[in-house]
C-alpha cells in the first residue's frame, strides 16, 4: 500500500487529511505546501514494517538467547534467516512470524502472556524488544495513513487539493 495520485480514494484520504486535521497537528490548507509536507513527512509515529531482513534478525539475536533455545526453536530461526546472506530476501512480516518473534499482535499488544514468543524461554524481555524493534519504527503521518515508507511529495498534495 502506498499513496497513488491516480486512486481517487487516496487523493480523497490526504485532502480530508489535511482539511479536517483529525489529530490537531496543525495543517493550513491555504498555508506553505512545503509546512504541511513537513507535517505529513515528520517520523512522530510508530509504524510497523512489512518486511524485515534476516541479516537483522541475525543481528538482534543474542547469543546466550538463541544458545538456551531448544534445538527446534534454533532449527526454526535457522530456517528463518538461513542463507548464504548474500542477495537474500526480506522476511514478510506475517502475524505469524511477529507473534513468534515478539509475541505481540500487530497492534503490539501482547499475546498469551508472552508465551507465544519463541524467546519465551530466556531473556524474553530483552529478545522481544529488540525483536520488536526490528518490526516497529519510527514513521511518519503519511506512512500510517498509506503504508510504511510512504513520502508525500508537493504533486501529490497539490493533485489531492486540487481533486
Amino acid at each position: 500500500m502506498s499513496f497513488d495520485t491516480n486512486d481517487p480514494a487516496d487523493l480523497l484520504a490526504l485532502k480530508t487529511e489535511v482539511n479536517t486535521d483529525p489529530l490537531t497537528l496543525g495543517y493550513d490548507p491555504v498555508g506553505p505546501t512545503q509546512d504541511i509536507l513537513d507535517l505529513l513527512n515528520a517520523k512522530n509515529f510508530t509504524v510497523s514494517k512489512p518486511k524485515i531482513s534476516p541479516a537483522g534478525v541475525r543481528t538482534a539475536a543474542t547469543f546466550d538467547a538463541y544458545n538456551t533455545l531448544s534445538i527446534d526453536e534454533q532449527e526454526w530461526i535457522r530456517w528463518v534467516t538461513g542463507s548464504n546472506g548474500v542477495e537474500e530476501d526480506n522476511l514478510l512480516v506475517t502475524t505469524d512470524l511477529r507473534l513468534q518473534l515478539t509475541s505481540t499482535d500487530p497492534a503490539g499488544n501482547e499475546q498469551n502472556g508472552g508465551a507465544d514468543s519463541i524467546w519465551n524461554v530466556s531473556n524474553r524481555a530483552a529478545m522481544n524488544s529488540a525483536m520488536l524493534a526490528l518490526i516497529v519504527v519510527p514513521g511518519s503521518r503519511a506512512e500510517v495513513l498509506f503504508g510504511f515508507d510512504t513520502a508525500i511529495s508537493r504533486n501529490d498534495w497539490l493533485a489531492a487539493r486540487d481533486s
